[in-house]
């Protein structure tokens, strides 16, 4: 029981980061703190009675922080004017790139299913933790990971940046970039600063949410790695002539007995 109520009091404190209520609410107290302030200079002036106005004005600060709270929890003050801030499920309508093999089933038929058209992906993520767990997902163009849905991998959590990262293919090689995320990139436990080259079997982690990297060889590439590291020698030298075994010699004849 202890443990359910940890994780329903920290999806509580992460929904309260994510929609931005504290720092609203931090915002709403400076804003009465001044205006106490403001009143206690202009109340005497104005011919108020400096005790009664500065009492009335605190109630009305008390009264008015419930109501921030609410406001806060519901709407976003944003560029485009007050929008309503949308539920953590009704996000969780993904627009994701087509997943390779879903491993979210218990069937082995699912694990080692390829997607439709059955191409073969030199790279491979798959998610080990967080919403996409067991989905795998081919990289062939460059792909952009974060919390917005506009991203080719969207990933539901309030600890991932709207655009966090992105992996593109740089030479046959699989490299991963941050794009100035909150909680950084993580390589192999490592943050990392810029552009990183990943190789087989590397984790990485945006907060909280697990890829392992795959590299993966179709057929034909491996075939054409074989051909490119077998070495053939030319055993035939062309400045000199080939040299055929002599034929045998037959043994000279004996001489007639006298």
């Amino acid at each position: 029981m202890q443990i359910i109520g940890d994780n329903r009091g920290g999806s509580f404190l992460r929904e309260l980061k994510r929609r931005r209520v504290v720092r609203t609410c931090i915002y709403y107290i400076i804003v009465c703190w001044v205006a106490l302030q403001v009143g206690d200079v202009l109340f005497e002036p104005l011919g108020l009675d400096d005790e009664q106005a500065s009492r009335l004005l605190l109630l009305t600060a008390i009264l008015g922080f419930p109501v921030t709270f609410i406001f806060a929890w519901y709407f976003q003050v944003t560029p485009r004017g007050i929008v309503r801030t949308t539920s953590f499920v009704e996000r969780r309508v993904l627009r994701n790139m087509a997943p390779i093999n879903d491993r979210r089933h218990s069937r082995v038929a699912n694990y080692f299913q390829k997607d439709s058209g059955g191409k073969d992906f030199g790279w491979i993520i798959s998610a080990e933790t967080g919403p996409l767990t067991g989905l795998s997902f081919g990289i062939e163009d460059a792909v952009e990971m974060g919390r917005s849905l506009e991203c080719d991998i969207a990933i539901v959590s309030p600890h991932v940046s709207r655009k966090h990262a992105r992996l593109e293919l740089e030479d046959g090689a699989l490299v991963v970039e941050d794009l100035g995320s909150a909680n950084g990139t993580v390589v192999n436990g490592k943050p990392i600063q810029g552009r990183h080259i990943l190789r087989h079997e590397d984790e990485v982690r945006l907060h909280d949410v697990i890829f392992r990297v795959t590299e993966s060889y179709s057929r034909p590439r491996q075939e054409q790695d074989s051909m490119t590291q077998t070495t053939f020698i030319n055993t035939t030298d062309s400045s000199d002539d080939t040299l055929l075994p002599e034929a045998p010699q037959e043994p000279p004849e004996p001489d007639p007995k006298p």
